[in-house]
């Protein structure tokens, strides 16, 4: 077994892994997330990656390293022959988000002979858990963003030992807090119900005092798996309230994916980032973590993952149904200069651990320990 140091930059070559998961050109969420986890464990840590991409319907493939092989999950085959190639390597990594059906995971992971270690984007309540656990009969680790879905997994009876906690990782680096007065709200991600955009666009009124007025900025396109009218008619609503209201003239709709440099020059130019989500349940968020590593105050709604990510005091979080708790939370971040400063710089301590080096560096260590623990099991039945 080839020891890797996982303190410094390049690395003998280690243990090959296979990965199934989404993957670009995909725009689900979670491809450019495996996309950036399969480059670091490659270019930083010394582990090769070969990628089994699902291709969702409507989706074009990908071609050429490390995407080795596209998986149609509407052909009963697909899953057979994925883990035949799968089994060449040494371990396999599986990432599961909403979109991937558990049947076809079940299929796949029945066929691997390989350690195999399962990446969940989220645990959304007890249903998802006990889904999981039936999975995780079969493998070495399940991996989840958050301790809020280690504590569903163990709920569902699942062996803490075969949890481990890997944040979302981010692109985004801390940045300095701008100066007064502060104006500018950001939200990003695809724009489609359930994004909660709406909780901005009605407290603006309550906040028709402040001059100059704040501006809300949302950036992002449909979810691919949203129809083009399902995605139209969310922002058709947005606007309309907004007039409703008299606040149109102060937000802006950016109606592209922006890439990671774009998107960072934006939230430069922004005070405050709002992740307001319909969702009760959610465990974690990519945009949450992306949010807090940028440096800036967060107001989020008191999802699970939003209460434990802003627990420190790098932002708050406001009940779903309140409009007067998420103007009152925007209006004291936009207005009160210690309360800024304070979350700012707490936001700032938490940003190192939220980066990709970090979470590519636990990928890459829990890697190592499940293959050199299949490898003592190996032995030791010999």
């Amino acid at each position: 077994m080839t020891v890797i140091d996982l303190t410094n930059g390049r690395n003998p070559v280690g243990p090959k892994v296979g990965m199934f998961t989404r993957f670009p050109p995909s725009k689900s969420g979670s491809a450019p997330s495996a996309s950036i986890l399969a480059e670091h464990l490659n270019s930083r840590f010394g582990i090769p990656v070969e990628v089994i991409r699902l291709v969702m319907p409507g989706e074009s493939s990908a071609e050429g390293h490390p995407v080795i092989m596209d998986l149609n999950p509407r052909w009963h085959m697909s899953a057979q022959f994925a883990a035949q190639r799968a089994n060449r390597c040494d371990v396999a990594l599986i990432q599961i988000d909403c979109h991937i059906s558990l049947g076809l995971m079940e299929s796949f992971i029945a066929e691997l002979t390989v350690p195999v270690v399962l990446s969940v984007d989220d645990v959304v309540g007890s249903a998802d858990a006990s889904a999981l656990a039936r999975l995780a009969e079969k493998v070495a680790v399940i991996v989840v963003p958050s301790e809020v879905g280690r504590r569903r997994l163990e709920a569902a009876a699942l062996p803490a030992a075969r949890i481990e906690v890997i944040p979302h990782g981010s692109s985004l680096q801390a940045m300095e807090p701008r100066p007064l007065p502060r104006r500018q709200i950001i939200t990003w991600g695809f724009m489609e119900p359930g994004m909660g955009a709406e909780r901005v666009v009605r407290a603006l009124p309550l906040l028709d005092d402040l001059d100059p007025p704040p501006r809300y900025r949302l950036i992002g396109v449909a979810d691919p798996f949203w129809t083009r009218s399902e995605a139209s008619s969310y922002r058709s609503s947005l606007s309309a309230e907004a007039v409703r209201l008299g606040v149109a003239d102060q937000i802006e709709f950016v109606p592209m994916l922006h890439s990671r440099a774009k998107l960072a020059s934006e939230i430069e130019q922004s005070d405050l980032i709002v992740v307001a989500y319909d969702a009760t349940e959610r465990a974690c968020s990519r945009i949450l973590t992306e949010a807090v590593s940028t440096g800036r105050p967060v107001v989020a709604t008191a999802f699970p993952g939003a209460i434990e990510m802003l627990a420190s005091g790098a932002g708050t979080t406001v009940a779903h149904d309140s409009v007067e708790d998420m103007a009152g939370a925007i209006r004291m971040y936009l207005t009160d200069d210690d309360e800024y400063r304070k979350a700012a710089r707490l936001a700032t301590a938490l940003s190192p651990g939220l980066g990709w080096d970090e979470t590519a560096r636990k990928f890459a260590k829990m890697i190592l320990d499940v293959v050199d623990s299949s490898e003592l099991v190996n032995e030791t039945r010999l």
